[in-house]
C-alpha cells in the first residue's frame, strides 16, 4: 500500500494481482493460440517474477529513494507548482521514450541482451511472461530510469499513476488473448496490444527487434521499428528465440543464462 502526501492511495501488489487475475481469464475464455497449460513452465516463470521482484524493491526501488533524497531534484521543468494533469503528462511521455530507448538497447548491446534474453526465451507467450526477467536487467533499468526521474522532478502521485498503468499494461501486452481484429486496428494505434507485442516475441529476428514500445505504439510508428504480423501469424508463428542456453525454462537456468553460451540446438 503507498500513500501520498496529497492522500492518494494505491496497493500496487493488488493492481498487479487484479491483472493477473483478469488476464488468466481472458486467457481461458478467448486464448489466440493453443498454449497448452505447463504447470511447471508457470511455477518457474512465477519464480523468477517474486525473485526479480524482491530484488527490484529491496535494491533498485532503495536506489531511486536514496538519489532522490540525497541529491535533492531540481525541478527543471517546473513541475512543482504544475497541475498533477500536466505532470502525470511529462511524466508519462519521459518515461516511455526513455523505456523504448533503453529496450532498444537492451537488444543491440550483447551483454544486455544477454540478461534480457531470459524474457524471450519463453516458448509462450501469456500472463506467465508479464513479469519472467532476469532480475539484473530490472537493477540496471534502474539506474536511467531514476536519473529521469529526477531530472523530471516527477511528483510522487504522478509516479505512482504510471507505475499502476505500466503494470497492468505489462500484463495486458502479454496475455494469450484474441481482440476482435477490427477493435485490434483501431486500438493498435492507442496502446501496444498483445498482438502488437506478441510480435516482439517472434523467434525470427527481424521481428525480435522491432515493436518495442512499453505501453503506446507511437515512437515504433515515429521511428519505423513498427512490424505489421497476419492474423495466422499470430496463431502459428515460433516463439521465443532460435539460440538456447542449457535448461533455459527451468528457475536455474534463467538465472545463470546471461552466463552461458546460446546454441541453435533446443535445451
Amino acid at each position: 500500500m503507498i500513500e501520498t502526501g496529497s492522500g492518494l492511495v494505491f496497493d500496487l501488489s493488488a493492481v498487479t494481482f487484479g491483472a493477473l487475475a483478469l488476464g488468466a481469464i481472458l486467457e481461458m475464455l478467448l486464448p489466440v493460440r493453443d498454449t497448452p497449460l505447463s504447470l511447471s513452465r508457470w511455477l518457474n516463470n512465477g519464480s523468477l517474477a517474486v525473485i526479480t521482484y524482491s530484488v527490484n524493491h529491496i535494491f533498485a526501488t532503495s536506489f531511486a529513494v536514496y538519489v532522490i533524497h540525497r541529491f535533492e531534484p531540481r525541478d527543471y521543468l517546473g513541475l512543482a507548482e504544475a497541475t498533477l494533469l500536466l505532470n502525470l503528462l511529462v511524466t508519462f511521455l519521459a518515461l516511455e521514450i526513455a523505456r523504448y530507448g533503453i529496450h532498444v538497447v537492451m537488444h543491440k548491446i550483447p551483454v544486455l541482451w544477454r540478461f534480457h534474453a531470459v524474457h524471450h526465451s519463453d516458448n509462450e507467450v501469456d500472463v506467465s511472461t508479464s513479469f519472467r526477467h532476469h532480475p539484473i536487467e530490472v537493477m540496471l533499468n534502474a539506474i536511467p530510469v531514476t536519473a529521469l526521474v529526477w531530472l523530471v522532478a516527477s511528483s510522487p502521485e504522478a509516479l505512482i499513476l504510471y507505475r499502476a498503468w505500466d503494470l497492468i499494461m505489462t500484463v495486458f501486452t502479454h496475455t494469450n488473448v484474441k481482440i476482435p481484429l477490427g477493435l485490434e486496428r483501431w486500438l493498435r494505434y492507442l496502446v501496444v496490444t498483445p498482438a502488437f507485442h506478441r510480435t516482439h516475441h517472434f523467434s525470427e529476428k527481424h521481428y525480435t527487434d522491432s515493436n518495442y514500445s512499453a505501453t503506446v505504439p507511437w515512437l515504433d510508428y515515429l521511428f519505423s521499428t513498427y512490424q505489421r504480423t497476419s492474423v495466422e501469424q499470430q496463431s502459428f508463428s515460433k516463439l521465443g528465440l532460435d539460440m538456447h542456453t542449457v535448461n533455459e525454462q527451468r528457475l536455474d537456468g534463467m538465472i545463470l543464462a546471461p552466463v552461458l553460451e546460446r546454441s541453435n540446438q533446443p535445451e
